[in-house]
């Protein structure tokens, strides 16, 4: 057994024992070729940790007027097909040519009144016609194309594996709203390191 799977069962045993409906939420993983025609499409390879965390598991199931489960620290593990989906709609905002703009700053405090952001980016267009302000939310010009997101808090909060190399990669958390630089915050060099260091906190915590 590797150290990525020991940890993930351990963490699995501690979910089991304290947050039974967390435990039960996992879904089955899935087979290496699931996974593969699965993630036929994206353009990059997904690095060997995380073929084997969604062979362990395939992340946790979400139904609609259920109270999210979360895996660690009110994160979610999304499934394969959920992680694309979040992927593609995110790259998909990214690349709209129609969302160039400019960031009014002074607009901040009152666009922060007027909106509901739980969606990513705010970006104001002033409707001189009707003299109105109207918002579109989303995340343009933030998402890079080889960041694929396996954990998710919020739309503005992920946990993040940067791919730019299949043998080279990062664990980030990404704060889309406070964001810097558009380079998010490592966390982890390997998700072996990242499932460790969160079983080991569960195993303090029993």
């Amino acid at each position: 057994m590797s150290l990525l799977t020991d940890a993930l069962d351990r963490i699995l045993n501690w979910l089991q024992q304290n947050k039974p409906s967390y435990a039960y939420s996992l879904q089955p993983g899935l087979t290496y070729e699931e996974i593969e025609e699965k993630v036929e499409n994206l353009p990059f390879r997904l690095p060997k940790e995380v073929y084997e965390l969604y062979q362990w598991r395939n992340g946790m199931r979400t139904r609609k007027g259920e109270k999210i489960a979360q895996f660690f620290h009110r994160y979610t593990f999304l499934s394969l097909e959920d992680a694309i989906d979040e992927y593609n709609q995110l790259i998909g905002l990214w690349d709209d040519p129609e969302l160039d703009y400019e960031w009014d700053k002074d607009l901040y405090e009152e666009l922060a009144e007027m909106v509901d952001m739980t969606n990513g980016f705010i970006i104001p267009e002033l409707n001189k016609e009707e003299n109105e302000l109207q918002v579109e939310i989303v995340n343009a010009d933030i998402w890079k194309s080889d960041w694929f997101p396996i954990f998710y808090h919020d739309p503005q909060s992920y946990i993040i594996v940067a791919c730019k190399h299949e043998c080279f990669v990062f664990i980030s958390e990404i704060y889309l709203q406070s964001i810097e630089d558009g380079e998010p915050k490592i966390i982890f060099d390997s998700l072996t390191n990242m499932m460790l260091n969160i079983s080991e906190s569960y195993d303090r915590r029993v």
